[in-house]
């Protein structure tokens, strides 16, 4: 009956509110917080207000709890020494305790007066409910590992909202929306269209009906192996005709079983990969050894079988390795005529998933009987600004010989990393720390060039040491925000003139060449660290546009940052898409700071920001003049804004703001959300 009477009165709300009755969810945390004070279940304070922005007591909460389940009250001996019969409380905590929704902090005493962290009520949440936690929820904030899975169960079933700290004091606003959503979410069972699988971890339910939320308890997944799925995440589109579920890996090809709300539904499961392996390169390491890079790794059967790599004249493949991670064969041949061109045939070499590459007769060497050792270009030797060595060779020396570190030395120092470019001539050197002052010498022995002559040993390459090395910034990682705005994080913090002369180039769509003409970008750092930097685009056409896909993998470039390592495509890394949209910004709370003051709290950071883009109206009554805003610059990015008001609030009558165009992003690129459909956004608040 308590479910049904809070259904009916936040509906009746609703409909006396200058809100959009789009259901339950359209209320404010204040709306919700009137639903549950008319139901006897919250009260306010002596002057009127639900004080929403302050610390929620235990006491307090074992009240909520207690008025709400109708818990059997007891006049039993005090449970606790701290709350006796004469404590308003007593009933309450009693009752919660008896329940075993709540209990001491230990010496026998309850701490009325103490404050309930978010991961806290998290934890009472799920007994109140009688839910089991979940144990793979990914979510991220800060949280004790003892709370974990029941803090991320909360979160997947829209009991608690994300954030990034999830010990920290809950406020009585938390209260609300998670005793709110607890019991007026719970809807009908999913009523299901269809069910196809869009990816090996991603399937789309498909609904004849809208639905408002989902979570992950309603679904369950197995092969026809009798293989568990795990599902890591349900999300409802924002039509709220289908759920999109991640799940764990699903065996590719196979029949699948997925139990939405108790019944069951079969589709067969895609293939990850039915792309054929391709020849990315045909290098030369001597006169007589080659090898051939795929583009992915190939099955060792066909990849190693004699009779699918032929040469023309007569050449003989004598010997034929697989590299361990499945992607280079090394061939070799038999002696070669100089200066004869020899054509190689490969064909029949399948993936792992069993595509076979389409047959290459293109490929082609010169036999060569090179005699020519290679040599160091002495005048392009060279200490850098960061320390490290450039040695230049005279010709492509073998790569993995190159980069040992064996084949360097210098007394006094010791070689930390040897790196050979791509060119295949030039290897970057790096030592352990260098004296000022300090003369030291090089010497370089054994590196062969490709066609196996090893150099003669090279010493008395002189250098003086740097003790105060610029040290390289690198790329440690790129991600998506959203569906057009990424994360680019580096491995130390970056300059402000960085942020400004960043570039980032997404240079792959699944493999596809991507043009950003007509692109333009937004970079501002990630607040409370100086290693990432978040970067919002946009096209000549559409400011919120859908650039990264869910399915799709991106390559991106990095450029513009000082010191940013770029060898051997160090600046370059991939990407996944997703599902996130960009949603618009917009005001999310009104606090009242006094009569003549109210604080906007935005959703996000926003600029543009101007009391003409706000108006507020007493409810049945008129307009209250807003004067001027204390930002008083539209070019500030802000997550909040004090009004000032023109006349003073009147106690206990009901405000309500409404919102204008004119407000925008942080990046300036899309207007912040001031409709529901036709229906103007409100938040209603009252006077103090």
């Amino acid at each position: 009956m308590r479910k049904i009477a809070l259904a009916l009165l936040a509906f009746a709300m609703l409909l006396t509110l200058s809100v959009p009755a789009a259901g339950a969810a359209g209320l404010t945390t204040e709306e919700k917080f009137q639903v549950l004070k008319q139901q006897g279940i919250m009260t306010g304070f002596e002057d009127g207000s639900s004080r929403l922005h302050e610390s929620m007591s235990r006491e307090q909460f074992a009240t909520v709890l207690y008025k709400l389940l109708e818990l059997p009250h007891s006049n039993t001996t005090p449970a606790f020494a701290d709350v006796l019969k004469t404590r308003w409380s007593f009933t309450a905590v009693q009752a919660v305790r008896n329940s075993g929704l709540m209990v001491g902090k230990g010496n026998n005493r309850f701490e009325p007066t103490a404050p309930v962290k978010v991961e806290e009520l998290a934890v009472v949440l799920l007994k109140v409910n009688n839910v089991s936690a979940y144990p793979n929820v990914v979510f991220a904030g800060k949280v004790s590992p003892w709370a974990k899975n029941a803090v991320g169960t909360a979160i997947s079933k829209g009991w608690i909202a994300p954030r990034e700290d999830y010990t920290v004091n809950a406020t009585r606003g938390v209260l609300v929306e998670a005793i709110y959503a607890v019991y007026t979410g719970w809807g009908s069972l999913l009523d299901v269209r269809s069910v196809e699988a869009l990816n090996v971890q991603t399937v789309r339910v498909n609904l004849k009906a809208k639905a408002e939320s989902a979570d992950i308890g309603r679904f369950t997944l197995r092969d026809d192996l009798g293989n568990v799925v795990p599902i890591h995440l349900a999300t409802v589109s924002a039509d709220g005709m289908s759920v999109l579920l991640t799940t764990g890996y699903q065996l590719e090809n196979r029949t699948h079983f997925l139990t939405v709300d108790g019944r069951s539904w079969a589709y067969t499961s895609t293939r990850s990969d039915m792309t054929k392996p391709t020849i990315t390169a045909f290098d030369r390491v001597t006169s007589r050894i080659y090898v051939l890079t795929f583009s992915e790794p190939v099955e060792n059967g066909t990849a190693t079988n004699p009779s699918h790599y032929s040469f023309s004249g007569g050449l003989k493949v004598t010997s034929i390795q697989l590299s361990t991670d499945k992607r280079q064969v090394t061939l070799t041949t038999s002696n070669q005529a100089d200066n004869v061109r020899y054509w190689l045939t490969v064909k029949n070499v399948k993936d792992l998933a069993g595509n076979v590459m389409d047959t290459r007769s293109d490929l082609s060497i010169v036999g060569s009987n090179d005699g020519t050792k290679p040599t160091i270009v002495e005048s392009e030797f060279k200490v850098n600004a960061d320390a490290s060595l450039t040695v230049k060779f005279s010709e492509k020396v073998n790569r993995d010989i190159a980069v040992q570190t064996g084949r360097y030395s210098i007394s006094g120092l010791t070689i930390v990393s040897a790196t050979l470019d791509s060119e295949g001539r030039t290897v970057t050197l790096r030592t352990s720390a260098q004296q000022d002052k300090t003369v030291y010498s090089l010497t370089v022995s054994g590196i062969p060039d490709l066609s196996g002559n090893v150099m003669d040993t090279k010493s008395g390459l002189l250098f003086g040491g740097i003790s105060n090395p610029v040290l390289p910034v690198k790329l440690q990682s790129i991600a998506a925000v959203n569906e057009n705005t990424i994360e680019v994080t580096f491995d130390r913090d970056i300059k402000d003139s960085d942020i400004g002369s960043l570039v980032v180039t997404i240079l792959k769509d699944n493999g596809a060449n991507v043009s950003m003409t007509g692109w333009s970008k937004y970079a501002v750092r990630k607040p409370g660290t100086n290693r990432v930097v978040v970067v919002q685009f946009r096209t000549g056409s559409d400011s919120n546009p859908a650039l990264f896909q869910p399915g799709h993998v991106y390559t991106a470039r990095v450029t513009g940052v000082s010191s940013l390592l770029t060898q051997d495509g160090a600046n370059e890394l991939t990407f996944a898409g997703t599902v996130a949209a960009n949603e618009a910004p917009y005001a999310k709370q009104v606090i009242v700071m006094n009569r003549t003051t109210i604080k906007v709290v935005f959703s996000e950071p926003v600029k543009n920001v101007n009391e003409t883009s706000f108006a507020l109206q007493e409810q049945g009554g008129d307009a209250v003049g807003i004067s001027h805003d204390e930002l008083n610059n539209t070019g500030a990015v802000v997550t909040e804004v004090t009004l000032k008001l023109a006349k003073d609030l009147t106690p206990g009558r009901v405000y309500a703001l409404t919102f204008k165009p004119g407000i925008t992003d942080a990046a300036g690129f899309n207007g912040w959300k001031t409709k529901n459909g036709n229906e103007d956004i409100s938040i209603l608040f009252t006077g103090i």
